[in-house]
C-alpha cells in the first residue's frame, strides 16, 4: 500500500513541477505596456473574477496587478491552508492593541491572515439572510443578488461536507430537537475540486490567462492611483527589484485590494478624510470622510467541546496510512475538507462547528497569537494528539462595533493601522452571549449526548472570581474578552451608498 502512496505523491509532485516550470501562461508578464483600457488592482477573490470577465471583451486590454506570486502546493490542501501563515504569501497584518477584547493574546493583538493571490472563497453568503440586505442600496437586495450567488456556486464548485461525518449529522439533527424559531443548523459548504481548494483563481483566472488582451503582473505593488485634471490617469507601481514605474489607463482603475489594502491605496492617493491626508502631507484629490471607516468583523469566541466517542478529527487519525492514501490517491478524506462541518444561526447569533479535536500547540499559538496560559486553559487537547472533541466558534453575525483603518505612513509597504474595535458596543457582548448559550443548547440533543459531548469550561485567572458557567453572562463576557479571535471576515471600509445624504459612503451603487 505504501508503494501506491509513494507513486501518487511522485505523480503529484511531477505534475506540479511541470505546470510550474513548463506551462507559464501567456498572460503573465514581467513588465507592462504603457497603456491599458482597464487596470485591476489585486488578484484576490474579486480581482480574479473582474479580470477574467473584462477580458472576455476582445476589444479591450486588461492589466491585473498582484503583489504576490505563485503559491506552493501545500496551500491546495484545504485542511492545511492555515499553515500558510507566516510564509511569503501572507501579508502578516496585525491589529492595533485592542482595548475591549483580545486580553488573552500577546500584547492584545490579533493576527489577520490575508493570503496573497490565492484567497479562499468563504462559506456561501457568510450566513447572511435575505432580510440582512434590506438596508443595502437600490440594486443590491437579496433578490437582485441571488442569481449571482447561484452562478458563483456553480462555477466555484460549492460542495457540502460528506454525508458520513458524525458531527455534521449530529449538528443538523439538533435543529429538529431544538424546535426553536429562527434557528438554522446546516452542513457546511466549501469550495474544492478533486480534493484541492478551489478559489476564484482556479475557477476564473486560470481559464482566462492565455488571452492576448489580458496581462498579469505579479510581485508588484501598486503604490498609488495617479490623477490628471481630477480624473484617474493611471497607477504608480513598484516592481520586485525595487524599481518604480507607471501605467496609464484609458477607462478605469478598479481596486480589488480588499478591506485593508483598498482604503490604504485610496488614502495614499489623496482620497479620504482631509484631516488624515493633511497629517501625512498628502495632496488632497477628494475629501471623502468614509474611506477606512466603518470597519467591522466577526469576532469568533472558541468554545471547546469534549467528546467520549471517537467521532472527531485528531492528529493521530490524520497521520494514518488510509487517511494519507485516500487523499493522494482519490482526493477524499478529512485532508480534502477544511474541517468546518456545520454552520448555525439563531436570529443574530451564529456558530461554526470546527471538527478538529487537537492540533500542534506551537502552530495554533503562532496562528492565533494566544498567550500560553490562555491557550492551554481554552483547549484541553493542547498536549494530547488523541483527544476527542471539537471547537464551536461562536459570534455575533451583525456586530454593532465599528473600527477603522488609518495610515501608518505614506509608504505602501508599511502596513496600515488596523483597529476593528471588537466588543466596543455592549450589544455585541449580549449577542455573543446568546450565541454561546445557543451552542450549549445544541449539545443537549440526542446524538450529541450519545457522543458524550460536554462543553469545556476554561480556568482563566481573570475569570476565577465569577461563577464558572457559560450561561452566566458575566463569565461568558469575561471569556469572550480574553479569547475572541478574528474570523477573517473584515469589511465595510469602502462603504457602498448613495452619494447624496450618506457622508460615510465611499462608492456609489455602481461601485464607482
Amino acid at each position: 500500500m505504501w508503494c501506491h502512496v509513494l507513486i501518487s505523491i511522485v505523480v503529484l509532485l511531477a505534475s506540479l513541477f511541470y505546470h510550474y516550470y513548463f506551462s507559464e501562461p501567456v498572460s503573465v508578464i514581467d513588465y507592462p505596456e504603457t497603456y491599458y483600457d482597464y487596470v485591476v488592482v489585486g488578484a484576490g477573490t474579486s480581482g480574479c473574477v473582474i479580470a477574467s470577465r473584462l477580458s472576455e471583451m476582445s476589444n479591450v486590454t486588461v492589466l491585473l496587478v498582484e503583489a504576490g506570486g505563485h503559491f506552493g502546493w501545500l496551500s491546495s490542501l484545504p485542511l492545511l491552508a492555515p499553515m500558510m501563515q507566516g510564509t511569503e504569501v501572507d501579508w502578516a497584518y496585525k491589529t492595533e492593541p485592542q482595548v475591549f477584547s483580545s486580553r488573552g493574546l500577546n500584547n492584545y493583538v490579533i493576527k489577520a491572515l490575508l493570503l496573497s493571490f490565492d484567497r479562499e472563497t468563504k462559506s456561501r453568503e457568510n450566513n447572511l439572510r435575505p432580510e440582512d440586505y434590506k438596508r443595502w442600496p437600490k440594486g443590491w437586495s437579496h433578490a437582485d443578488l441571488l442569481p449571482y450567488f447561484q452562478k458563483v456556486s456553480d462555477i466555484m464548485n460549492v460542495i457540502p461536507i460528506p454525508e458520513e461525518e458524525y458531527l455534521a449529522k449530529a449538528f443538523v439533527l439538533a435543529e429538529e430537537s431544538l424546535k426553536l424559531d429562527n434557528v438554522s443548523l446546516r452542513k457546511a459548504m466549501y469550495t474544492a475540486k478533486k480534493g484541492a481548494r478551489w478559489s476564484t483563481f482556479h475557477a476564473y483566472l486560470q481559464r482566462a490567462w492565455n488571452r492576448k488582451n489580458l496581462h498579469i503582473l505579479m510581485n508588484t505593488f501598486v503604490a498609488k492611483v495617479l490623477f490628471k485634471n481630477n480624473k484617474v490617469n493611471g497607477i504608480k507601481v513598484i516592481y520586485k527589484n525595487g524599481s518604480v514605474g507607471r501605467v496609464e489607463v484609458r477607462k478605469e482603475v478598479i481596486l480589488c485590494a480588499g478591506t485593508v489594502n483598498t482604503p490604504q491605496i485610496l488614502l495614499i492617493s489623496g482620497i479620504g478624510p482631509v484631516g488624515q491626508l493633511e497629517k501625512h502631507k498628502i495632496p488632497i484629490v477628494r475629501d471623502l470622510p468614509g474611506v477606512g471607516r466603518n470597519l467591522f468583523d466577526h469576532l469568533n469566541v472558541p468554545v471547546y467541546v469534549n467528546l467520549r466517542e471517537r467521532v472527531s478529527i485528531t492528529l493521530v487519525k490524520l497521520q494514518t496510512l488510509p487517511e494519507v492514501f485516500n487523499y493522494f490517491a482519490f482526493g477524499t478524506g478529512w485532508l480534502a475538507t477544511n474541517g468546518v462541518m456545520g454552520l448555525g444561526r439563531a436570529n443574530n447569533s451564529g456558530l461554526l462547528l470546527f471538527g478538529v479535536a487537537s492540533t500542534e500547540e506551537k502552530l495554533l499559538k503562532k496562528i492565533s497569537n494566544f498567550e500560553t496560559e490562555a491557550y492551554r486553559s481554552l483547549f484541553p487537547s493542547y498536549n494530547d494528539s488523541m483527544h476527542e472533541g471539537f471547537i464551536y466558534l461562536v459570534s455575533c453575525l451583525q456586530p454593532k462595533s465599528r473600527g477603522n483603518i488609518t495610515l501608518r505612513s505614506t509608504n505602501i509597504r508599511d502596513p496600515p493601522k488596523i483597529n476593528p474595535a471588537y466588543l466596543q458596543d455592549p450589544r455585541d457582548v449580549t449577542c455573543t452571549h446568546r450565541a454561546i448559550t445557543f451552542a450549549l443548547e445544541t449539545l443537549d440533543t440526542k446524538l450529541f449526548r450519545e457522543y458524550g459531548a460536554e462543553a469545556h469550561v476554561p480556568d482563566l485567572e481573570e475569570c476565577r472570581h465569577l461563577r464558572q458557567d457559560y450561561r452566566d453572562i458575566d463569565y461568558s463576557e469575561c471569556v469572550m474578552r480574553i479569547a475572541g479571535l478574528t474570523s477573517h471576515h473584515p469589511c465595510g471600509t469602502c462603504r457602498i451608498g448613495a452619494h447624496d445624504g450618506d457622508d460615510d459612503a465611499v462608492v456609489d451603487e455602481e461601485l464607482r
